[in-house]
């Protein structure tokens, strides 16, 4: 008995199985699209040659719903406009809410923290119970992302007005003198009216270099754009407030009052917002950054820069066909004028001196005399250097350096306290900076003497004369004598020509002189016989 309830079960199984089968066929072949040469053949079929719609299925090995469907069919103008997805998902339809969740929460979302097919396939098969495929997931999420995007990303066909410019930053590779490969920043200010565009590079990308490029061209091209896009670039934006609304960085502040231009900025994520510059940052990298190039002096080479992108614009417009210089022209007159005061583009540090005479700058640290340990000092940052003041004294300047833990010093700012401990000379990390011939003569003398020669060597120094250093040491080498007296008397006689006596010269020559005294009187004093 137990034995035929199971054959039972087992065929009720098998029949229900082969149903689900039967069913899965019939619904793909109502979802088969054909093609028009096959519903003509139908209708060929049973309007010419009168056959019956069972004889038509089996001839075309066709559903006997879909030879009717075609048969009976009289109307074949198109009903409805092709759609992106398909109509019916029959296994994953009830899931499809939650993939939706899933995906347009994504979009608010990191990238690197969106989920992938994958994922959202693991996820509703443990979470939601799903048991169909993986395939039928994927292509669902495909589609739908690619509507979202659709939805984010439609592009309206922008009017450019004259005056009005955008800029951005790209990253370029160069050599610097040593042959060292370096990264560096590409400005683009570019105007899309015109298709102009001029170009500055930097070791940096930091709010310094921004605003140093941006003067740069606008002294160069003679004026101010009215209205300025940029993306929300750290040295610009602090913050993003609803809407169009940001919080202006201090110093891009205070420059964009200077200059009197207006600032928008765009979306986030959303580069397409200021094409033209985006297109002009690789079209410059290609023309003017190919080859690599070896950069010894950015200066020199921003001006450069600015001529090449120059001559560029003696070409033709992309749309208007007319010479990209002819543009410029027409657009320049609607500039704004320059300030009356240039601006300075720098930033304020208020810093305290360690107690070796270092300061810390970003990464790097600078030198300054341990006599100003423990005080606090003002800094000036500039794009290409550092300039040191205590009390609105100047103290010291230094080039800025862009590397990263390095240390910058002058050994002429420690003289002073070398001097009183000149035991250490050889010993401290900047001695290999002073001249290579005092090197060698400093560790050569030892105690009075050596002190002797850092307080020649600081004055020196202080009259502005270090280039004078070795000539005045070899100059003493020369004459045998190589203590601090005599090497000052060289030093005196190489930096003060002027105040070295000559001899005396005489209009006539002097009268001979005959006298010829005895000095035989003086042998008495000395135990002799005077005659």
């Amino acid at each position: 008995m137990q034995q035929a309830e199971k054959e039972a079960k087992i065929n009720t199984e098998t029949n229900m199985l082969s149903f689900r089968v039967e069913v899965r066929q019939e619904r793909r072949q109502r979802r088969k699209v054909l093609k028009m040469a096959q519903i003509e053949y139908i209708k060929h079929l049973y309007e010419v040659e009168g056959k019956s719609l069972r004889e038509i299925s089996r001839e075309v090995g066709m559903n006997f719903r879909t030879v009717q469907k075609y048969a009976y069919m009289n109307d074949f103008c198109p009903q409805v406009l092709p759609n992106v997805e398909p109509e019916s998902y029959p296994v994953l339809g009830p899931y499809i809410e939650v993939i939706n969740g899933w995906l347009e929460q994504d979009m608010r979302e990191p990238r690197k923290q969106r989920h992938t097919s994958k994922r959202i396939y693991e996820r509703l098969r443990e979470e939601q119970g799903f048991n169909g495929s993986y395939s039928s997931v994927k292509r669902y999420v495909v589609r739908k992302r690619w509507l979202l995007r659709q939805d984010r990303e439609g592009y309206l066909p922008i009017a450019q007005p004259q005056a009005h410019a955008q800029v951005d930053f790209g990253g370029f590779k160069y050599y610097d003198s040593f042959g060292a490969s370096c990264d560096g920043y590409a400005l683009l200010m570019t105007f899309p009216y015109s298709n102009a565009g001029w170009m500055q590079v930097f070791p940096a990308q930091n709010q310094e270099c921004l605003l140093e490029g941006l003067k740069r061209i606008f002294y160069h091209i003679g004026g101010v754009p009215i209205r300025l896009r940029c993306d929300n670039m750290s040295t610009a934006v602090v913050q993003i407030l609803e809407g169009c609304e940001r919080v202006l960085t201090e110093g891009f502040y205070r420059f964009k009052l200077q200059h009197r231009f207006e600032a928008d900025f765009c979306n986030p994520a959303s580069g397409n917002e200021k094409g033209n510059v985006e297109n002009k940052v690789g079209y410059n990298r290609r023309n003017f950054l190919v080859p690599v190039p070896t950069i010894e002096n950015f200066d020199a080479f921003n001006k450069q820069l600015l001529s090449r992108c120059d001559t560029d614009h003696e070409r033709d417009h992309y749309r208007h066909k007319r010479l990209i210089s002819e543009l410029w022209v027409q657009e320049k007159e609607k500039l704004l004028n320059l300030p009356e005061y240039e601006y300075e583009a720098f930033r304020y540090e208020l810093l305290s001196v360690g107690k070796t005479g270092f300061v810390s700058i970003d990464t790097n640290r600078y030198g300054l005399s341990p006599a100003f340990s423990e005080k606090l000092v003002q800094a000036k940052i500039f794009f290409d250097r550092v300039e040191l003041y205590h009390d609105r004294q100047h103290l010291k300047t230094y080039e800025r350096s862009y590397g990263r833990g390095q240390e910058v010093s002058d050994w002429k700012q420690y003289l002073p306290t070398l001097i009183r401990k000149p035991g250490a000379t050889e010993h401290t990390r900047f001695f290999n900076q002073m001249p290579k011939l005092w090197q060698e003569y400093l560790r050569s003398v030892r105690g009075a003497q050596r002190k002797s020669a850092l307080l020649l060597l600081s004055e020196i120094v202080s009259d502005g004369n270090e280039s004078l250093c070795d000539e005045a040491l070899e100059l003493a080498n020369e004459c045998g004598r190589v203590d601090s007296d005599s090497i000052r008397q060289c030093y005196l006689l190489i930096a003060k020509p002027e105040n070295h006596p000559q001899p005396l010269r005489f209009q006539t020559e002097p009268p001979a002189s005959n006298y010829r005294p005895d000095l035989t009187v003086y042998d008495g004093l000395t135990g002799g016989v005077a005659k």
